[in-house]
This record gives structure tokens, sequence and C-alpha cells, in this order.
């Protein structure tokens, strides 16, 4: 499938919105170079050993035929607590937030859509953020306040993956009953994203945005 869509349940409830073409030319170059910025990051997110799992094993990344960019998949938090997935870097530790803000637009973007596609989701979590900061400022959190303020994400977490191809699986630690936005850019074509058990194929070429609950849908790129 190539045109935007949704598709909804036998309830009638939206669970999954399809957008291709929806990031901007100008923030899709925005997001590459933030990636190419988090290089020495993604270098050492690669893992080998008996513990491995299949989101950081060497043999799913590839070589990108730009030389700038390095493989790797990292998480990004803006708080030391998180729920969800494992918090591969806690930006507290970084001495200044030229990341976060490199993914200001990109951010707003996904958090804009998600107003759209779950309103009771997007205004539970700006509560939360609100919440959080003034936690941080009456603690005198100083590294946490900063990095709050220049997060401009609804979500509590932001993962960076770079040439990287995903199985089919699901995300059991994300909410049931809310949304992830997933997007993609890049200088490729032919992208593909395998909805399983909803027995469909998206086409996944750079700038097109995913919405849906990854906990119930399994998906694969």
């Amino acid at each position: 499938l190539e045109k935007p869509l949704v598709i909804l349940d036998s309830a009638g409830h939206i669970i999954l919105w399809y957008l291709p073409d929806a990031i901007s030319p100008w923030i899709q170059a925005e997001m590459e170079d933030a990636t190419i910025g988090m290089g020495s990051l993604l270098m050492k997110s690669m893992t080998s050993g008996l513990d491995t799992q299949w989101r950081t094993f060497p043999g799913n990344f590839h070589a990108s035929d730009r030389c700038q960019l390095t493989p790797g998949c990292i998480n990004l938090a803006p708080c030391w607590f998180m729920q969800g997935r494992e918090v591969s870097l806690l930006l507290h530790q970084i001495a200044n937030a030229y990341i976060i803000i490199s993914m200001q637009c990109a951010a707003l973007l996904a958090s804009a859509a998600l107003r759209v596609m779950h309103p009771k989701l997007y205004w539970a979590s700006v509560a939360t953020h609100i919440k959080l900061a003034r936690w941080a400022v009456e603690r005198g959190l100083s590294d946490m306040s900063t990095c709050l303020q220049f997060w401009a994400s609804v979500f509590n977490c932001a993962a960076v993956i770079c040439n990287r191809q995903c199985p089919l699986h699901r995300d059991p630690s994300s909410t049931p009953k809310g949304f992830d936005v997933m997007s993609s850019v890049g200088h490729y074509c032919n992208g593909l994203m395998t909805l399983s058990n909803l027995g469909i194929r998206l086409q996944y070429n750079s700038g097109a945005m995913v919405g849906c609950s990854g906990h119930f849908v399994r998906h694969g790129v």
C-alpha cells in the first residue's frame, strides 16, 4: 500500500495511521544531520555475546553508502527514570544539549501527528512533562530541568535507528492503548514495512510516518 490510509478495528477504532511523504525534505535533512552527529554513540550501541538481542545484533545492520552515517541504535530520554524500553543514553549525562536541539523539528512534527492520532495520549503526555519539569525545579535538579526545556517531543523516549533491518516483532513494553510514531528518512527507495497480523505491507520510503500500537501490531522493516 502506498497511499495515505487509516485502519479501523471491528469496533470502529483507528488502530493504524499511514502517512507517506509526511516529512518535508528540509526536516528530513535535519534528521539526517542529527543522526550523523550521533555517530560515536551509534557506533558503541551494537553488542555481541550470548546476551545480545536482535535490536543491537551487528548482523541486522548494514553499512551506508554515505560514509558520514554510522549504523547503530540508541534510545534517548530526557530524564533519569523511564517506563518502556531500556534507555541506552540518558541525556543528563551529555555535556551539552546539541542532540535534542538537533531533533526538535522532527520531535514537534511527531508530537503534532500524535495530537491528531491520539488526543488523549497527547494531553496526558503534555501534563506529565509539565509535572516532571516542576518536580525537577522544586528539587534543584538542574540537568533534568534543562533537558526537559529542550525536549520538544511529547513522547518520553525516542529511538534513533540507523540502517537496521528489523525482523517482525512487537514492543511489549509499549503502552497497549497508546500509539508509537515511526518515521524514516534517507537516500533509498523500495522500503517496506510489513504488518503481519494486519495482513498488509506499507511502502516505507523516506518521509513516511506510521502511527500504531507497537504493543499489538506485529511489524518489521
